[in-house]
């Protein structure tokens, strides 16, 4: 629905709306002066805080919506110059944690809810961990497709790639590839069902 019919069918969310509006626009002028690499289309809107950090490029397309408070806010944090995260058009992030060293990629009309998303492992399994720069560390690409939810709790691994139109159950944990137009949750993941028109 455009978000002017949603608007008039629904006025109490009008000053919210125009609110989260400004605060977009405040965003994209603070990151612009903290020299972040990191840029938004039109009708971004923020309810609550932004957290975004790293070296890294953060790009968001058309009217796309964060959604945090205080307890649980949305963090977006690159650890190279050359990672890259990528929310498509009138795509939702509610509370969600982000790490990327390579690439992060969320397509047009998905909804995340406060997973936590990563490209990388973050630390080996060796002894000497501690001394391992975040570049040696087993990291590979994330694609999440067109229109999927992903819902509380939801741990995505390095690798993962989710089809378009799928849905990720709450306290998931996804370590493998998941088709499109599925249900699937759980640890081990397990499709439930085919997801119809």
């Amino acid at each position: 629905m455009p978000i002017s019919k949603r608007i008039f069918s629904q006025p109490h969310l009008l000053l919210p709306a125009f609110i989260a509006w400004l605060r977009g626009i405040w965003y994209k002028v603070k990151f612009t002066l903290q020299l972040k690499k990191f840029s938004a289309g039109r009708h971004f809107r923020v309810y609550g805080p932004l957290i975004v950090s790293g070296p890294g490029s953060v790009e968001f397309g058309d009217n796309c919506l964060i959604i945090s408070n205080a307890i649980k806010p949305v963090c977006i944090r690159t650890l190279s110059s050359s990672a890259h995260i990528k929310l498509g058009d009138s795509a939702g992030l509610n509370g969600t944690s982000i790490q990327c060293i390579k690439n992060v990629n969320i397509g047009e009309l998905s909804n995340i809810a406060d997973a936590y998303i990563t490209d990388t492992a973050a630390h080996s399994l060796s002894k000497g961990r501690r001394k391992h720069l975040a570049e040696q560390v087993k990291s590979k690409e994330v694609n999440i497709g067109n229109n999927v939810w992903v819902s509380v709790q939801v741990v995505i691994l390095h690798g993962v790639n989710i089809g378009d139109n799928s849905v990720i159950g709450a306290c998931s944990l996804v370590r493998k590839d998941v088709p499109s137009n599925v249900f699937a949750v759980g640890n081990p993941l397990k499709i439930i069902r085919t997801i119809e028109n």
